[in-house]
């Protein structure tokens, strides 16, 4: 399923954003002057476990309007599995439903803190565009040890098409980490500026974790859990834009990001978001180039022959660990060795920018192909209530409704209101140069 979600949910124009709540957190110096100010609550989920830990975060984005302090969006960042079903071991790829439920959650705490219910009914799945998503896809591999060496596979792979490149952020970081403790595996990928790659078994209660169940139904999934790969995707904000083509005022042709269709919840429902999850997950495999053709022997001297004096030289050079810029190439050009690189790729399935003797040894990865969406099938009857998929999922959307109608009752009929701050008409003219030039919330 969906692990994490980080969803946008924007305020229509019919709501007053100067009414709507925020909570301010604020850091001063000895002097009194404010040195930073943040705009986040942590809220405990509204679903009660025994030993249960889950919370969301919400994060009001504001702007000035007319010196108005005004909430123009809120940022809702929460793992719905944990917060439904007290652990996130055992799930299936549901955006739909888990945005649904993220949205529930965002009208639970709107309505805790006292606004009115006809407002918090105008916040639907059509206001809300995802900024950053995790998919998970469980691949079954018959034991704790089988699923812990295909990670140890997948990283070997990452290290050799990665080996040496660094993330473009932060260039201490390398793309490929792997980390190995008593046979619990783990690795990510982070090469690409769309999404990363995470690879690992649920086999144990991770310390701080959100883990919401005794010791011992924990343990029962575990049993069951520790029998899949964990192959997360983490789809990340530029995945959810595209560039489009328009024309300005002026008559100029210019082009602009935009939410494409992977940003909107209502994308990813029925057969629509099983089609996407399955194109996310051959993204993945294409990343990890296992598409491709890469040979594992030399080529014989007769089809060597066939080859241009250029490739066969370059490829004769490559076989015996010569690096790649000091290579016969004719040119000096970077675009034109580009060129005969893709080539001698593309005709010979040899990547010159890949040490020959780790390609010989590159894993195949034959076990990574799509898994399909996790059964509730697979998982005994008394642990089903805390598996995120099939009924499961139908039944925990059923009990936010129940939950969200209870409290908006209860508002109704007492006038429930919250000790949380109620965003105030304060104008920019009644705060010091201190507020106007820290305040982080006037940046959104």
């Amino acid at each position: 399923m969906t692990d994490t979600t980080i969803v946008r949910i924007g305020v229509s124009k019919d709501v007053q954003g100067q009414d709507l709540p925020y909570k301010k957190k604020e850091d001063t110096e000895p002097t009194g002057e404010i040195k930073s100010r943040s705009a986040t609550s942590c809220v405990p989920a509204p679903f009660n476990f025994q030993c249960g830990t889950a919370k969301y975060w919400i994060t009001p984005l504001c702007k000035y309007i007319d010196g108005k302090l005004v909430v123009i969006a809120y940022e809702l960042s929460v793992s719905i599995p944990g917060a439904v079903c007290g652990l996130n071991a055992l799930i299936q790829n549901e955006v739909h439903a888990a945005s649904l439920l993220a949205l529930y959650f965002f009208q639970y705490w709107l309505l805790d803190c006292g606004v009115p219910t006809e407002t918090v009914k105008k916040f639907s799945l059509k206001n809300c565009e995802l900024q950053e998503l995790h998919l998970t896809y469980l691949a079954y591999s018959k034991s704790k040890l089988k699923a812990n060496s295909r990670i140890l596979e997948l990283a070997q792979r990452g290290l050799t098409l990665f080996s040496g490149d660094m993330i473009k952020k932060n260039k201490r970081k390398p793309a490929v980490d792997y980390r190995n403790s008593d046979w619990n595996c783990y690795v990510t990928i982070s090469k690409s500026s769309k999404f990363d790659i995470a690879a690992y078994v649920k086999s144990w209660v991770i310390p701080k974790s959100f883990c919401g169940l005794s010791n011992t139904i924990a343990e029962d999934i575990f049993e069951l859990s520790e029998n899949y790969v964990r192959f997360e995707v983490k789809l990340k904000k530029p995945w959810f834009k595209e560039t489009v083509t328009v024309v300005d005022a002026d008559g100029r042709t210019i082009k602009k990001k935009q939410p494409s269709k992977w940003a909107s919840p209502l994308s990813w429902k029925g057969e629509a978001g099983e089609a996407m999850y399955e194109q996310v997950f051959e993204e993945a495999r294409a990343f990890l180039r296992l598409n491709e053709k890469f040979n594992k022997r030399r080529h014989r001297p007769d089809f060597m022959k066939t080859l241009s004096d250029e490739h066969r030289e370059i490829l004769e050079k490559h076989y015996v660990g010569t690096p790649f810029m000091d290579l016969p190439f004719k040119s000096k050009d970077k675009k034109q060795r580009s060129k005969v690189k893709r080539a001698i790729q593309k005709l010979c399935g040899v990547d010159l920018s890949i040490p020959w003797e780790e390609q010989k040894e590159l894993v195949q990865l034959a076990w990574l192909k799509y898994p399909g969406m996790f059964k509730l099938d697979a998982v005994p009857e008394a642990l089903k209530d805390y598996a995120f998929a099939g009924s499961t999922i139908k039944k925990k959307l059923e009990e936010m409704k129940q939950k969200l109608r209870a409290l908006a009752k209860r508002n109704d009929s007492y006038g429930h209101t919250s000790n949380l701050n109620r965003a105030p008409v304060r104008y920019a003219s009644d705060m010091t140069e201190a507020e106007l030039a820290s305040d982080l919330m006037g940046t959104v």
